[in-house]
């Protein structure tokens, strides 16, 4: 898209788009439970993400007898 990145909306942005403001109101879907569901599917994705999350190594990882940089 010219060469710009696309950023990724936050809920907030999503419930302030215009356009989907006009989505919303065309399939009669209110603000408010469009923001509830928003805020549903946030704390899913969290609690999948945080199950799912690889375990702390306690040591610098090593790849091929190299230690990798930790930042």
């Amino acid at each position: 898209m010219g060469g710009q990145a696309m950023n990724e909306m936050t809920a907030s942005d999503m419930l302030r788009d215009p356009l989907i403001r006009q989505m919303l109101r065309a399939d009669r879907i209110s603000l408010a439970s469009f923001a509830a569901l928003l805020d549903a599917a946030s704390r899913r994705q969290a609690r999948r993400g945080h199950e799912s999350a690889p375990p702390q190594p306690a040591a610098p990882e090593v790849w091929n007898g190299k230690a990798l940089s930790t930042v």
